[in-house]
């Protein structure tokens, strides 16, 4: 594993002060890989999870039958994170929509961020304390 250089030190510094991921635990992330697979009824959702996912510092993000413009678009985000559409990684699940939430119109870009910030989070959670 390659020594965490100063600039990621700058660039995760609030991860790494969190006292639930510290430094072992962002390194995990940066060795980490992490798999989404973009369903065509709603990408949104997991388009924002790899957003989060690559902002954290996450070492490869997988996003399976991304175009080039979303995985440019994830890749802004995250300059540490190499992206794919293939191989492998830790799957990241999204919560399916919670019974509360209302169905109004234009609620589903709403939904999206929250599927997709919560599914990011609790999947680096998750490594980040093993």
């Amino acid at each position: 594993m390659a020594p965490v250089r100063d600039e990621q030190v700058r660039r995760y510094a609030r991860h790494i002060l969190l006292p639930d991921v510290g430094g072992l635990g962002q390194t995990a992330l940066m060795v980490s890989s992490a798999r989404l697979e973009l369903r065509e009824s709603e990408p949104e959702a997991e388009l924002i999870a790899a957003t989060y996912l690559a902002a954290g510092g996450v070492g490869t993000v997988v996003l399976s039958g991304a175009t080039e413009a979303q995985l440019a678009g994830v890749a802004t985000h995250g300059p540490d994170t190499r992206l794919l559409t293939e191989g492998p990684g830790r799957d990241v699940v999204l919560a399916p929509r919670p019974a509360w939430w209302p169905s109004a119109e234009g609620d589903r870009a709403a939904l999206a961020e929250w599927r997709g910030a919560i599914a990011a989070v609790r999947w680096m959670a998750d490594i980040a304390n093993r």
